[in-house]
């Protein structure tokens, strides 16, 4: 049965986390790590700093599954946005909108979006929008490195600060992230 959009309540492990990262932020770090383990509520915390900071936000995964999680959670918390992917992707998301909530959160013209980081550095038509842009996140952190296809994605967006989310800081190969990490 479809229920309706309701915001997403944080605990006080994830209220705590949000506000270390708006602390970084304000101290003048520009790009933020930020780890939780898994199942710990990265989205919930991400997608509720979007929804405070109401400005253009874009929010980028590598997997459709975890695009469309990221877009359910800003519809649990009312936030309007755009899609960038796929148009069957598209398609699933706005029906898992209305299928748990009752409504969908879908707006092609929405100033905050969803994305995969392929699909999203594949778009040659998103310049402006992409200008206005001023909070990018990355969910799966980790892949993120200087010159990889996540560092181009976030290159797109000149005016924004970064906040990067991971259960794993740590990468197998060794190489680093360039954010800095709060967190658990």
């Amino acid at each position: 049965m479809a229920g309706h959009a309701v915001t997403i309540q944080l605990r006080d492990y994830q209220t705590d986390l949000k506000q270390r990262i708006y602390a970084a932020w304000h101290g003048g770090a520009r790009n933020v790590l930020a780890v939780l383990p898994c199942g710990g509520g990265k989205t919930a915390v991400f997608s509720n700093i979007i929804m405070e900071t109401n400005c253009p936000a874009v929010a980028i995964a590598h997997r459709a599954e975890l695009v469309a999680q990221m877009s359910l959670a800003l519809a649990r918390n009312e936030v309007r946005h755009r899609i960038i992917g796929q148009p069957e992707t598209v398609r699933a998301i706005v029906h898992l909108h209305t299928t748990t909530l009752g409504v969908s959160y879908f707006d092609a013209n929405a100033r905050v979006a969803v994305a995969s980081v392929n699909t999203l550095i594949g778009k040659k038509n998103l310049h402006s929008w992409a200008q206005s842009v001023r909070l990018w996140v990355t969910d799966e952190a980790h892949h993120f490195i200087h010159g990889g296809t996540w560092w181009k994605a976030v290159e797109m967006f000149p005016n924004a600060i970064g906040l990067g989310v991971t259960a794993t800081p740590v990468r197998a190969d060794g190489k680093r992230s360039e954010e800095r990490r709060v967190g658990k």
